[in-house]
């Protein structure tokens, strides 16, 4: 397999992006795989693992950039957030309380929530406070949030050090054709950053630049309202996620004609949703999932229906978690040492199961439907 025809596509996903570096370590063991990637393709942590691997990081390496994040957290509270939420708080108590003084309406509005929690128990008084502000007063929550000053929870200007850090200055240098994938916050398009420029790499669907810098990386896993947007030129970016998690479309814009797809979410379950945080991550991956699915079938159908000067790209059927992951929907943020080591542990396990596979190509027909098979 040579290395300049083979694409590696890595997806969103948090902390859960250590499930990268295991599937990276196994596909190097195997012969098919061994010489790596040529083209590298990746949204919010998955852009970051690209551009780590396109730099040349061993996966020793790139799990201790992980762990260093995990170790000493680069994040820490907005100070205008804070600052403008404990305003914010006594604001709207201020104006609540002149409300209750001067409008029977507060009150009215409180005896609708006693009736409805009747006969009262151990827990009514937490019941009727949720519904006071989520269905009589819903406009306190709207006007707290919407005299919060700040953009974002917390400030990552110490994420970005770590980024510079890890590659030597604010550019990826590397020799591997790379894309980012982000989202403009004023348009809602998504910008696709690539550093080679091919007959398909085309403005303004695509942004051609020098090299990929850490702005750009930042701006890629900037999760919105966690992290505040960034600035890269005219743009104000954040995550791509929000609209394409797995980027296909780049990687064959940069002339892969094979693509490893990675993804970091779990087959769709099923049963009941056991717990809150269950309907958590099963929202979440239906999100991911259909986003992939969107893009995957595009490809194959464009394989199928391929019109003259278009070449046919093989798509491999997603690389990803198998079933006995048991990722919960809190893995995305958890950012611990040991929790690391099990998802990429994981990553290892998959990638093995993977490759033991009859057929790797993915096709429009596949029974699983999006080519991915359910691992024991």
């Amino acid at each position: 397999m040579s290395r300049s025809t083979l694409g590696l596509v890595l997806s969103g996903g948090g902390a859960r992006g250590a499930f990268h570096i295991g599937v990276h370590e196994c596909l190097l063991g195997d012969p098919r795989f061994h010489r790596g990637p040529g083209v590298l393709s990746g949204t919010s942590s998955g852009a970051i693992n690209a551009a780590l691997i396109a730099a040349g990081k061993t996966p020793e390496e790139m799990m201790e950039f992980w762990c260093g994040l995990a170790d000493d957290p680069p994040v820490a509270a907005s100070e205008p957030f804070v600052r403008g939420a404990l305003g914010a708080l006594a604001r709207q108590a201020g104006h609540e309380s002149l409300d209750w003084l001067t409008s029977t309406e507060p009150l009215r509005a409180a005896l609708r929530g006693v009736r409805r929690n009747l006969p009262p128990g151990p827990m009514s008084l937490f019941a009727f406070g949720l519904e006071y502000l989520l269905i009589e007063r819903f406009d306190l929550v709207s006007g707290f949030l919407e005299s919060l000053p700040a953009a974002a929870v917390v400030d990552a200007h110490r994420l970005r050090e770590r980024l510079v850090d890890a590659f030597g200055g604010p550019r990826v240098s590397t020799r591997h054709r790379l894309a980012v994938s982000a989202v403009d916050v004023r348009t809602g398009q998504v910008v696709r950053f690539v550093n080679a420029r091919t007959t398909r790499t085309q403005e303004p669907e695509y942004q051609v630049v020098d090299a990929i810098t850490v702005d750009m990386l930042l701006a890629s896993a900037s999760i919105p309202v966690l992290f505040p947007p960034v600035a890269v030129g005219d743009r104000l970016l954040w995550d791509g996620g929000l609209l394409v998690n797995t980027p296909l479309a780049p990687v064959v814009a940069l002339g892969a004609d094979r693509i490893v797809p990675v993804l970091v979410n779990e087959p769709g379950g099923e049963g009941p949703i056991a717990h809150f945080g269950d309907a958590i991550e099963r929202a979440l991956e239906t999100l991911l999932e259909n986003a992939y699915n969107v893009d995957r079938k595009l490809l194959l159908e464009r394989n199928r229906t391929r019109g003259r000067g278009y070449r046919r790209v093989t798509l491999y059927k997603p690389l990803r978690p198998n079933t006995a992951a048991a990722f919960t929907a809190g893995s995305y943020l958890h950012f611990e040492r040991e929790a690391l080591g099990t998802i990429r542990a994981a990553g290892r396990r998959a990638a093995c199961d993977w490759l033991e596979l009859a057929d790797l190509e993915d096709r429009l027909d596949d029974d699983a439907g999006n080519g991915a098979r359910v691992l024991p």
